[in-house]
């Protein structure tokens, strides 16, 4: 059927808006059933509206009977060559593969010269010390299969910079690939795929969760697409008293007897309270002690 779509549209200037029909001839007879009513998806339909404007009969005859048609497409001189026109043939070109490897690249984000500034980094990880120095003992530039090599000062890890463990540095990648016009605030997912061109550290997915989470535009500006809490619905009623309490602390209050805070106990069902003197330094065991001895 595309292939009749397609001569319609080759032959519009002499076929649309003809009073005689015209017989399209085709060797599919599966397109026959095209004539009658079906069900028709989209692309059906957007071929079945062009093909209203058209004036045809489509007419089955057998392959075997169709040499005026396949003489035009089928010349004998189109064959030579055709048989071994795809052998030897490399899709993909061993040096396209090693441009990245070859050439220097620059990261450059908002004027700020990523690259050197991991360059310049004092902060070095164990796992890029170990591997730094089996390089130095081997005397390569790369190490395990190429998932380790050196290059003008910069280590990279399965050709991606490595960043080494300096939070600021970090923070500062992540900043220029999601604040500024080139990150647009994107998110998670989005602003680690755009790191992760270039950059990679162990837990790079975790502190860009951290950071887009903590971004003052993105919580202020972007629509929430988390469940909603729902309604607040009342507690239960206790059966018993003292099984469901309250405390709190009421504290910065002026000394007394050496005490300079109230420890306030409610239960809720009778509402009954003890008001328990002790010290705004009170720990956890302390705390415990006041309710055994008070409560």
């Amino acid at each position: 059927m595309l292939a009749v779509v397609r001569c319609l549209e080759a032959w519009r200037h002499f076929l649309e808006g003809t009073t005689t029909r015209f017989e399209i001839w085709t060797d599919h007879n599966n397109l026959e059933y095209f004539m009658k009513a079906q069900k028709l998806n989209r692309r059906q339909v957007r071929w079945a509206l062009y093909l209203s404007r058209f004036n045809f009969m489509l007419k089955h005859i057998p392959g075997s009977k169709m040499g005026k048609a396949d003489s035009l497409s089928r010349r004998p001189d189109w064959k030579v060559g055709v048989e071994r026109d795809n052998e030897d043939k490399t899709l993909v070109k061993p040096e396209w593969l090693e441009v990245r490897r070859t050439e220097r690249v620059e990261i450059i984000v908002e004027g700020v010269d990523l690259l050197e500034k991991v360059r310049k980094s004092k902060v070095k990880d164990d796992e890029v010390v170990k591997a730094v120095e089996e390089m130095k003992q081997a005397e390569v530039k790369m190490l395990r299969d190429k998932e380790w090599r050196e290059e003008d000062g910069i280590m990279y890890k399965e050709g991606k910079v490595y960043v080494s463990k300096d939070d600021i540095l970090r923070a500062e990648i992540i900043r220029l690939h999601h604040n500024t016009l080139v990150g647009g605030h994107r998110g998670q997912w989005k602003t680690v795929e755009l790191i992760t061109q270039n950059f990679w550290w162990p837990g790079v997915t975790k502190e860009m969760k951290q950071y887009v989470e903590g971004c003052n535009s993105c919580q202020r500006n972007k629509n929430h697409t988390e469940q909603l809490a729902g309604k607040l619905m009342p507690n239960s009623i206790p059966e018993k008293p003292w099984t469901h309490i309250s405390a709190d602390f009421i504290t910065k209050l002026p000394i007394a007897q050496g005490y300079d805070s109230i420890l306030v106990v409610v239960d809720r069902l009778t509402k009954m309270v003890h008001f328990i003197p002790t010290t705004e330094k009170t720990s956890a065991e302390g705390l415990a002690r006041l309710f055994r001895d008070n409560v």
